[in-house]
This record gives C-alpha cells, structure tokens and sequence, in this order.
C-alpha cells in the first residue's frame, strides 16, 4: 500500500514544540533537486530523497543546502510505501570546523610549497649575482692586462676574440638564467597570493556556515519513502524573447516565443523539470497605501527643473512621437533559414493570476549567470500589413503589422528578433498583450516606399504702411507631402503630421488650403497631430498641401518657428 502526505511549513518551528523525542533517530541523507519553477528575481526549489523508514522516530537530514533560502516558504511532502506522518520541517545552521580546517591545512601546505620554490629561486640568483660580480672582475682586469701585454708581446687575434666571446656568452647566459628566474618568481608570487586569499576566505566565519533542512516525522510502517522539501531562493530570473517571421504574401506573422532563464543561486540545476511563472512571490501583495495629493504653487525656475526631473523618470516610450514609428533606422542583414525541425513547445497553463510555461523535457542550468533559451509558445497570426512615416523627424518610411493575438494565449513584455522572410530586419519589443488583443509589430525602414517633405512658402509680416512696425508678427508656411510607392502591389500608408497649436491666448494659429482633409485632426488626442489614412497602387504617387499662419505679439518670442 502506498500513502502520500504533505505538509506546509508556514513559519521556521523548534520540533520540540510539536511534542517530538529528542532521541528520535537522525538519518542524513543525499537529495537531488527535481524540480525548479523560476520567477521573475527568484526560483522555488523542491529537492527529493530516497529512504528506507523503520517505525519509530526519525529526523531526516537533507544535507548541503547552499543557498540562503527564505525559511517561510519552507514547506515538506511524501510518498511511498511506509506509513508517515510528516511534523515539520526546520533550517539548521551550524559551523564545521573540520570540514574547512581540513582544507585550510591543504593551503597551507600549497602555500609554504610556493614559498619554498620562491626561496629557492632567490638563492639562485644570489648566486648568479656573484657570477656576474666574477665577470664584471675578469672584465675589468682585461681591460687593465692586456694594455700591458700589448707593450711586451702582442696577443694573437684569436686570443683577443676568445677572449671578448668568452666575457659575452658568459654574462648574457648568465644574465638570461637570472631573467628567467625573476620572471618564474612573478609568477609564483600571483599564485601564492590567490592561495592567500583562498585561506582567508575559508578562515571566516561565513565559509564555514554548512546548511541543511531538517524534516521531523513519524514511521508507523516500514517501508520505502520519497521526501520532498521545497523552499524559495533568489538569484534565478527569466524574461521572455520573440521571433517574429513576416510574410506579406500570405498575409500572417509566425510568432515563436522563447523564454530565457539564467541563475546564480550557488548551485548547478542538473536534470531537472523546469516550470517558468509569471507569478511574483518576492513582491507584497498589499496595495501601496493611499495618500492624498496635495498641489502648490512653484516658482517659474523650479517648475522646469520639476518637468525635466519627470521627464527623465518617465517611460521612454511616453516621449516617442508616435506609436507607428518609434523604431527608428534598422540594419538590414541577411540570414540563412536554416531548415525547420520540429521544436517541442513548453505546456503552457494559467495558475490563478500568473501564466505557467512546463518545459517539455528536463534541462540542466549551471550557477554562473549564462542564459538558457528555450522554447515556450509558438503561433501563425493573421496580419494586416501597413507603411507609415513622420517626415517632419524622418524621411524614411517604416513597415509595420497589426496582429491580432490568439485567443487563448497571453504574450509578456520582451524583445523581439523581426525576420521579413528569410532577411533579419533589427530588433523591436512588445508590452504585455492580452489574449484575442491586437497589437502593432513594427518591421524596420522599406526603401521602396519614399517620402518627402518641402517647404514651399516661408514669409514674415510685422510691418505697416510706410514701414512702420506693426504690433504683432505674423508668419506664414506652406508645405507639400509627397509618398510615393514603387512596389509591385497596393499598399495602405499612415502619414502624420504636426501642425502648430497654441496654449497662449496671445498666438493665434490658422491653417489654409489644406488639399486632403486628414482622416483624423488630433490623431489619438494629440492636439495637432494630422494623421491620414492612404492608399496607393502600385507606381503611384500622392501629393498633400497644406498651410498655416501663426500671429503673436512682436515682444514675444516663440521658439520652433
């Protein structure tokens, strides 16, 4: 017969507060993580272990914990064919000298080795000092004997060279040996100072902290056991990536969402079943507390330090000038498609209010930081293709979709690697996108669509009859919009536009011979933002005029004009 229990510690508990024998029987025991669910800053952790139970008893130890776990959310669960009944679970710190004096003596040793070899090093080029000393001496008496030799006999031109060679090779090998020392000394020096630091890392108090978790329980019949304990750590976190493959043709977006996991927890996640959340277990689920706002008057100067500090908090995005065309230039670069495999998705779930991604198999994460992608979701999206453009900021045209999200999938906020069939295009991102949602995915510059933006008219009037000053200046400008499409298909195209718009009862601000009434006047209520809505076939070219006059008071200055 198998029995299963489980048991939630909410709270760290001493055993002896359940009624639990201090002489109940302690069985350490090796465990392996099994399953790890990674959230955004943090990852829950459940180990397992084996065990053969007797009745009785017993405090099974689960042995080289190494993170620093948050001990509330310790909690304990088991099957098997024993009977059991699960008291609780605690954390155990404790030092074990033993354990780190064992390899502080290892250092030691290495480190007096080290030194040792230094020691000897330096003695040999004490002596190659005094080698150096002897030749500088058989040098020096040279130079003063063989003036004397030259007035009694004259030596052979052998014996002059024999002689100089000799005093050559001898100090340059001598001189190189001693290089060749100092530079293996260096060396030996780094290595004894990391070996130093080893040793001092080892000899403080927090290298010798050794954790384990400690589960209470009782056996009333023998048999084989699985314990479980789950607890959650930090320095895991996941974040969500896209690829994103366009196809104008057949009008529709392959969406491949991939999620990209990396850890830093002290320890390598070997084999293990991976669950990535959305959930935030980290962060307080208690709304922030409600207080007034309460506004006063500022002076003039702090109030625009005031705007220029929000605006440097803000959200870039809340800057960008339109949501159509907030990419910017893209590089464009080829790639291969390499040939399609059959890519086994995550099963995706939804827990209360976060979203679950199971991988599909066990996967290995290593303790150092590097990520991991894998593949969660993938979809075909309908699409509707469109162009758009601001010349008033940029001449380029952009390339952009709307996409209407499956029903029954949600998308995270992340980057997205954007393919036009087989091309690379650059980068963009997405904000969380709901399910059955429509959202925009912008697809870079097509040169193939050109736009262009003139001034043709630009006057000033601040003058009256007899060139006498006038009391307000008036300024008056005409524009010309021009698309052109040279592709081999229709096209639906965006234009915007900003026209002027006062804040001030003093400036006055009309526009004349508009020759396309815009679709929208405050596109999005953004006061002034023209926005039109065109089609063109292919080949064609569109034209847009329009005009505007702005009048204010001539000790006014008006900035932009």
């Amino acid at each position: 017969m198998k029995f299963s229990t489980k048991f939630l510690i909410l709270g760290i508990f001493l055993s002896c507060s359940w009624g639990f024998s201090v002489e109940a029987e302690m069985i350490p025991t090796t465990s392996q993580i099994r399953e790890v669910t990674v959230y955004p800053g943090a990852a829950h952790i459940t180990r397992e272990a084996s065990i053969e139970l007797s009745p009785g008893e017993h405090s099974v130890v689960f042995e080289g914990i190494i993170p620093e776990i948050d001990e509330n959310s310790l909690s304990v669960a088991g099957r098997g064919t024993a009977q059991v009944k699960l008291f609780g679970a605690y954390m155990k710190k404790e030092y074990r000298k033993e354990t780190a004096d064992k390899r502080v003596q290892e250092l030691q040793k290495e480190i007096q080795e080290v030194a040792d070899q230094i020691h000897q090093n330096e003695i040999q080029i004490g002596i190659l000092d005094k080698k150096i000393k002897f030749l500088d001496s058989v040098t020096l008496f040279s130079e003063k004997q063989l003036p004397k030799d030259l007035v009694t006999t004259m030596p052979t031109a052998d014996s002059l060279a024999g002689t100089l060679k000799f005093l050559s090779d001898s100090l340059q090998e001598v001189e190189q040996s001693r290089e060749a020392i100092r530079l293996k000394n260096r060396e030996l020096a780094k290595e004894k100072e990391v070996l130093e630091r080893q040793l001092g890392q080892l000899q403080s108090p927090q290298e010798k902290l050794v954790r384990s978790i400690v589960v209470d329980l009782k056996c009333e019949q023998a048999g084989k056991f699985s314990l479980d304990v789950a607890y959650l750590v930090h320095g895991a976190n996941w974040r969500s990536v896209y690829d994103a493959r366009s196809e104008l043709e057949k009008g529709q977006v392959d969406l491949t969402a991939y999620g990209v996991v990396q850890q830093t927890t002290g320890e390598d996640w070997q084999n293990v079943e991976l669950t990535l959340s959305t959930a935030r277990p980290t962060q307080g689920g208690r709304m922030p507390y409600v207080s007034p706002w309460i506004i006063q008057e500022v002076r003039p100067m702090a109030q625009r330090r005031m705007a220029m500090m929000e605006k440097a908090a803000a959200p870039a995005g809340q800057y960008q000038s339109f949501d159509m065309a907030q990419e910017g230039m893209m590089a464009r670069v080829n790639e291969e498609r390499e040939k399609e495999a059959d890519v086994q998705m995550a099963e995706v779930g939804q827990k209360g209010v976060s979203v679950i991604y199971k991988l599909a198999r066990p996967v290995t994460i290593k303790s150092d930081g590097t990520e991991n992608k894998y593949p969660i979701s993938t979809q075909t999206l309908k699409a509707e293709f469109e162009y758009s453009s601001y010349p008033r900021v940029s001449s380029s045209t952009y390339l952009g979709s709307v996409v209407n999200n499956s029903p029954d999938l949600q998308l995270l906020p992340g980057e997205i690697n954007l393919f036009l069939g087989d091309d690379y295009v650059g980068k963009s991102n997405i904000d969380y996108i709901q399910p059955g949602q429509e959202f925009n995915l912008f697809l870079g510059v097509d040169d193939s669509v050109q736009v262009k933006r003139e001034e043709m008219e630009r006057k000033m009037d601040d003058v009256l009859i007899a060139g006498i000053p006038s009391a307000n200046k008036n300024i008056t400008v005409k524009h010309k919009l021009t698309i052109e499409n040279y592709k081999n298909q229709k096209i639906k195209y965006h234009l915007f536009e900003a026209i002027p718009v006062s804040e001030n009862d003093r400036i006055k601000v009309k526009t004349f011979d508009v020759s396309v009434k815009p679709t929208d006047v405050n596109w999005k209520d953004r006061k002034g933002i023209w926005h039109w809505v065109l089609e063109l076939q292919p080949g064609e070219k569109k034209e847009i005029t329009y005009g505007f006059n702005v009048e204010y008071p001539r000790d006014m200055v008006v900035p932009g004009l």
